[in-house]
C-alpha cells in the first residue's frame, strides 16, 4: 500500500495490497465491472510489489473509440476501458491485463521512449510467466472464478471497426511547482570543506573570482583616477585620495557582479548546481481536456497537463502489441475450449467413480458399458486428463471445494478423509446431535458449538 495510506477495518480482503481503491462506472453493470478490476488487481499483485509500484484509485473509464487505458501523475490514478466501444460487450480479461501492464509501466516511464518500452515488455513477460503457473491472485482470490467472471470471460474480441485508434490514452501530469533533481542525484554526498577552503569560498563569492590587485593595471588606475595618471599609490590609507580609490574599485565590482548575473539569467541554470529546486510555476501550458472537452483536474482540484501524446501507430513496438493483444485473444479462446472438453471428461470420471462406490456398497458390479462413459470417436480438441491431485473434495458441511490432498476443509476445518486422521472425535452435545461434523485429533474443543473434547 502506498506510503501514508492504510486500510483499517476492512469489509472484506483487499485483491492487491498496493492499491487503495478500486472504482466502477455507476450502473447496472457495476458490480460486474467491480469484479473485473478486482481480479484484474489481484494478478498484478505480485509484479507491483516485486518492482515497488503503487496505484492509488483503479477506476474504470466510459468505452470510447480513442484509447483502453490512461495514467495520471505517475499512478495517482489509472483508469481502464472495459468494454468495446459500440457493441458494449466485455473486453477479454487478458486484454485489459496487458493494458494494466502498459499502464503500469507509465509508472516508471511517463512518455513512450526506449525506456519505457524496455520495461513494459519486462512487465508483459512477468505476466505471462504467471498465466503459465495458472496464478490468478492470492487467497480467496486465487480460485480464478467468480460468479460473474462468465459475463467476460469470453473471447472479447474487436468486432469490425471497434478496434480503438490508439492503446493508451497518454500520460498527465498536475500542473504546479515541482522539485527538479539535481545534478549528480540524491546518492552524491558532498565532502566537508576545510577551513581555508571556506575562506576561499566566501572570499570568491563576495569579491568574485580572477581578480587582479587595483593599482597593478595601469588602464583601470587610469580609469579610477578619473582619466589622471598619478606618480605612485596612495601612501595613507586613510587619506581622501585613498577612500575615493577603494570606493571607485567598490563601484566597479558591484557592476561587474550584475552583467554576470545577467549574463547567467539569459543563459539559464538548468546545469548548475545552484539552480532552483522548483520549476518556474508560471509557465503556460495548454490544460488537458478530457474525451468530452471537460478540462482534467487532479484531486486538489488543478489543472493537468498532457505529458506524452497517444502512442504513435507507425511506430514498431505499437504495432508488436497491438499484435500481441490479438494473439492472446485466440489462445484464451482456445484455452477455454480445452478447459471445457477437459472439464466434460473430469465430470464424466467423477460419475463413473460415484456409481461404482455405489455398486459396491450393495455388493454389485458395475457393466463394462457404464463404466466407460467417454465417446469412442476421439473429439477434434486436444483433452488433457486431470491428475488424481486436480480432483476436488467437496465437505459435506460447508460445500467448500478442496483439493484432493487436503486432511481438513479450508473453511470450517471438517475432517474430510477419517482415514488418514484416525484419532478424529465427533461431538456428542445437544448441539451437534446428527451432525456430520468431524473434529481433528489436535482440537481440543467443537468447531461448531465450542464444547470441550471428552476426555
Amino acid at each position: 500500500m502506498p506510503i501514508g495510506i492504510e486500510r483499517i477495518n476492512a469489509r472484506r480482503p483487499q485483491p492487491n495490497s498496493r492499491i487503495v481503491f478500486i472504482k466502477p462506472l455507476p450502473g447496472p453493470t457495476a458490480a460486474f465491472a467491480q469484479d473485473f478490476l478486482e481480479r484484474v488487481a489481484a494478478i498484478c499483485h505480485p509484479i507491483m510489489k516485486a518492482n515497488h509500484l503503487s496505484v492509488m484509485s483503479l477506476e474504470e473509464y466510459e468505452p470510447n473509440p480513442e484509447f483502453i487505458g490512461r495514467n495520471f501523475n505517475a499512478g495517482e490514478i489509472i483508469q481502464l476501458v472495459l468494454k468495446t466501444p459500440y457493441s458494449g460487450h466485455w473486453m477479454s480479461f487478458r486484454s485489459v491485463v496487458m493494458v494494466m501492464m502498459h499502464e503500469l509501466a507509465h509508472c516508471v516511464q511517463m512518455n513512450h521512449s526506449g525506456a519505457f518500452w524496455k520495461v513494459r515488455n519486462g512487465y508483459a513477460g512477468e505476466m505471462k510467466e504467471l498465466w503459465a503457473k495458472g496464478y490468478t491472485g492470492d487467497g480467496l482470490w486465487g480460485r480464478g472464478k467468480t460468479l460473474l467472471s462468465g459475463e467476460y470471460d469470453g473471447r472479447g474480441e474487436f468486432e469490425a471497426g471497434e478496434m480503438p485508434r490508439s492503446l493508451c490514452g497518454g500520460t498527465y501530469r498536475t500542473l504546479r511547482g515541482r522539485k527538479r533533481k539535481r545534478k549528480g542525484g540524491a546518492a552524491e554526498e558532498k565532502k566537508p570543506l576545510t577551513h581555508a577552503e571556506r575562506q576561499q569560498k566566501r572570499i570568491a563569492k563576495k569579491f568574485g573570482t580572477n581578480g587582479v590587485t587595483l593599482g597593478d593595471d595601469e588602464d583601470t588606475r587610469v580609469k579610477l583616477e578619473d582619466g589622471k595618471k598619478p606618480k605612485g599609490k596612495p601612501r595613507v590609507a586613510k587619506s581622501a585620495r585613498g577612500r575615493e580609490l577603494r570606493a571607485a574599485a567598490a563601484l566597479a565590482r558591484f557592476g561587474q557582479q550584475q552583467e554576470e548575473v545577467k549574463a547567467e539569467q539569459e543563459e539559464g541554470d538548468s546545469t548548475s548546481d545552484t539552480e532552483s529546486d522548483y520549476d518556474n510555476p508560471t509557465v503556460k501550458a495548454e490544460d488537458a481536456r478530457d474525451l468530452n472537452g471537460a478540462k482534467l483536474l487532479d484531486g486538489k482540484g488543478h489543472g493537468m497537463i498532457k505529458v506524452c501524446e497517444e502512442e504513435d501507430g507507425d511506430d514498431v513496438h505499437v504495432k508488436e502489441e497491438m499484435q500481441e493483444l490479438r494473439d492472446i485473444n485466440n489462445i484464451a479462446a482456445a484455452s477455454e475450449e480445452t478447459e471445457h472438453a477437459t472439464a466434460v471428461v473430469h465430470k464424466q470420471l467423477l460419475s463413473t467413480e460415484h456409481k461404482g462406490k455405489q455398486n459396491l456398497a450393495k455388493g454389485t458390479s458395475t457393466p463394462l458399458a457404464e463404466k466407460t462413459l467417454i465417446p469412442k470417436t476421439a473429439p477434434t480438441t486436444t483433452m488433457i486428463l486431470p491428475k488424481e491431485s486436480s480432483v476436488e473434495l467437496t465437505c459435506p458441511v460447508c460445500s467448500m471445494s478442496n483439493d484432493s490432498s487436503s486432511l481438513l476443509c479450508m473453511a470450517c476445518s471438517h475432517v474430510l478423509d477419517v482415514r488418514k486422521t484416525p484419532r478424529h472425535w465427533k461431538c456428542t452435545s445437544e448441539a451437534c446431535a446428527g451432525s456430520l461434523y468431524v473434529n481433528s485429533e489436535d482440537y481440543g474443543i467443537c468447531g461448531v458449538c465450542a464444547t470441550r473434547k471428552p476426555d
